[in-house]
């Protein structure tokens, strides 16, 4: 006999953000969602440049997402708030993962200059440790 298991989908009025709705038109992706807490939504632009970049970066890098990013599929994600004051929204597209690529480049290029130059592995010796052994002093009789 097989076990049918049922999953519970969580009363969207309980969580602190409901999903709503996503659509689709030409390469536009248009996701909606509702804060159920006004806590949920950015309180000044550095907190929603945060988040835009914290999804920014999913949609970009992951694996499994970035073969839409590739193909120029564009994310329009919106989030309603409670009062329905105005949104939290932002689009992510193929210009926003190269600026993203550009800025890890020039934070890896900058980190390699305040390291120094590498040293040069066949120019200069490598140091080699080294241990001297002595023979103990003869015991005196």
């Amino acid at each position: 006999m097989a076990h049918v298991h049922e999953a519970k989908v969580p009363n969207p009025a309980t969580v602190p953000i409901a999903f709503q709705s996503a659509t689709a038109h030409d390469n536009v992706v248009d996701v909606h969602y509702r804060a159920n807490d006004a806590g949920m939504l950015p309180r000044n632009k550095a907190e929603g440049d945060e988040e835009r970049l914290r999804f920014a970066g999913r949609f970009c890098f992951d694996r499994r997402v970035s073969l839409f990013q590739k193909n120029g599929v564009v994310i329009h994600r919106v989030l309603f708030a409670p009062d329905n004051s105005a949104p939290f929204e932002f689009t992510i597209d193929q210009s926003t993962c190269a600026a993203l690529i550009e800025d890890a480049k020039a934070r890896a290029d900058a980190a390699k200059r305040a390291a120094g130059p590498a040293p040069n592995s066949l120019t200069e010796p490598k140091p080699v440790h080294t241990l001297t052994i002595r023979p103990e002093p003869a015991e005196q009789k």
